[in-house]
């Protein structure tokens, strides 16, 4: 929620967020639903292979993943998702997602 907060106030991207009880709630519920099978996945190989196998296989994979699929979305949903042009937002994105990794393990 702080990344896409963050991310309005520079203007990256435009996510309307209507800041009701249930809007709150229905969006931390999708959150916790979505990053489950992240931390599953990124969780197994941090007890395998330490802090270096997190830091290079997952964080990698979904610091690569995590914007075409995400301007992907904002293609499909425009109400949902504008990203403003440029690489800022590209790279913005891929480090919240790393940051929503690390911050999970943490």
């Amino acid at each position: 929620m702080g990344a896409i907060v963050f991310g309005n106030a520079l203007g990256l991207w435009r996510v309307p967020i209507f800041w009701t009880p249930y809007f709150v709630a229905l969006f931390y519920l999708g959150l916790a639903i979505s990053c489950s099978p992240i931390y599953l996945v990124t969780w197994r190989v941090a007890r395998r292979f330490g802090w270096r196998g997190l830091g290079s296989v997952p964080l990698a994979s979904w610091r690569s993943s995590a914007p075409p699929r995400d301007y992907l979305y904002a293609a499909r949903y425009p109400a949902w998702m504008v990203f403003v042009p440029g690489v800022a937002p590209i790279i913005a994105d891929a480090l919240a997602y790393i940051g929503i990794v690390a911050i999970g393990h943490v």
